[in-house]
């Protein structure tokens, strides 16, 4: 089942918070890197709990999964499909320049991304076309052990 526009907003929230943190904690020319990666790749991650979730999308319940090959999203589909939101965050880095190409750029391609994610049937942005993906609820005990 697909998951809500409003769960995947909820979700970025919480990811955007971790990566102001991971540019804000972390010294000064490794964490704002940190952050942009983690923008670009979180949606991959396959460590612990995770599958295919980032920190907001594990915490709300939900997942990527690549369409076309049946399976939860990678470190590569994750990077495709964040690669928008982080062009944006990159020039969010750069004082003064990056800001106005941020402006310039990186505003009417967010527009573009909500506007299609919230318009568009299949609940996909730009980010999920680019790289065959959607987000989907997660199976409720897919990272847990079999009972006995």
């Amino acid at each position: 089942m697909r998951a809500s526009v409003s769960i995947r907003i909820v979700a970025k929230f919480v990811d955007f918070g971790a990566v102001v943190t991971l540019a804000s904690v972390l010294p000064r020319g490794v964490g704002p890197l940190a952050g942009f990666a983690y923008s670009l790749l979180a949606d991959g991650l396959h460590a612990g709990a995770f599958d295919g979730q980032s920190l907001g999308k594990k915490l709300m319940g939900i997942q990527v999964r690549n369409v076309a090959k049946d399976r939860t999203a990678r470190f590569k589909d994750s990077a495709i499909r964040n690669a928008p939101v982080g062009l944006c965050t990159f020039f969010a880095i750069i004082p003064i320049w990056g800001w106005i190409i941020l402006f310039l750029v990186g505003i009417p391609l967010m527009a573009i991304e909500i506007y299609l994610l919230a318009r568009v049937e299949t609940r996909q942005r730009l980010g999920d076309v680019m790289a065959d993906t959607e987000v989907v609820v997660a199976p409720r005990n897919a990272n847990r052990p079999a009972r006995r």
